[in-house]
């Protein structure tokens, strides 16, 4: 039986930078031995984001969970994870990315082979590792991101990873289909940008097979401005890194 991968997009007035992704996650499929679809899910957006998601007629299928309102990218996020985890077996895989066409789809394809060939559960596409590179992104925007880094180092100290909060992700479904059985009706994330940490934190719960691959974010591709709110964001990951040393002491090596 084909293995299926579903990709989580959490997209908030994303109509442009989406009609751009999905030739790209075309080109991606013919390369995989893995059966693709998308699964878009649409923060409350005030733009034709939905209506792109639902007229794409390619070979990729595309599936859309619409919200009302704009609930916040932890929200959204949470609820495509554990709306795929619910469909597909535990040996199907679960992608995550940002759906601004910042993430390049073709990186996927070693994202899958690392897990395959090197025993892994968890794949991270890296801004950190050797070989990637960060194209279009302001000095303050890599302060940020490094600074969390170092902070997720501390608090989570997983050997082979470099880069904790982008959420360029491939991982196995059944890691989320045993955390929502361990949890209280769902994963708990936050709804702010800190919620890639946090999601982290539960599939570290679930294993220590963890591992990075390197990509190009090509941040000078985003159509829109940037959705996060930098002070919010610090706060928050500083907030829930002062609560993950206790959790990360308990678990397996």
């Amino acid at each position: 039986m084909t293995r299926r991968l579903q990709v989580v997009l959490p997209s908030f007035n994303e109509e442009i930078a989406l009609s751009r992704l999905f030739p790209q996650f075309e080109e991606l499929a013919a390369r995989l031995k893995d059966q693709l679809s998308l699964l878009v899910v649409d923060d409350g957006s005030s733009d034709d984001t939905a209506r792109v998601a639902e007229e794409w007629e390619g070979k990729v299928p595309v599936g859309l969970v619409r919200f009302p309102r704009n609930r916040g990218y932890g929200a959204a996020l949470e609820t495509g994870v554990t709306e795929s985890a619910r469909e597909l077996a535990c040996s199907d895989l679960i992608a995550t990315m940002d759906a601004d066409d910042t993430h390049p789809p073709r990186y996927l394809a070693n994202m899958v082979k690392a897990l395959d060939e090197e025993g892994l559960e968890v794949v991270i596409a890296s801004r950190y590792a050797p070989g990637a590179r960060e194209e279009g992104v302001s000095w303050d925007r890599r302060l940020l991101s490094r600074g969390a880094s170092f902070f997720y180092q501390w608090a989570f100290h997983l050997p082979h990873v470099r880069d904790y909060s982008c959420g360029y992700r491939l991982f196995k479904a059944g890691l989320i289909q045993d955390a929502l059985r361990g949890g209280i009706g769902g994963l708990g994330l936050d709804t702010g940008f800190h919620a890639t940490g946090q999601l982290l934190l539960r599939l570290r719960e679930q294993t220590s097979r963890i591992g990075e691959v390197p990509f190009e974010l090509h941040y000078e591709r985003k159509p829109t401005p940037s959705k996060m709110r930098k002070l919010q964001t610090v706060l928050g990951t500083l907030k829930y890194l002062r609560e993950v040393r206790r959790t990360v002491a308990k678990l397996p090596k």
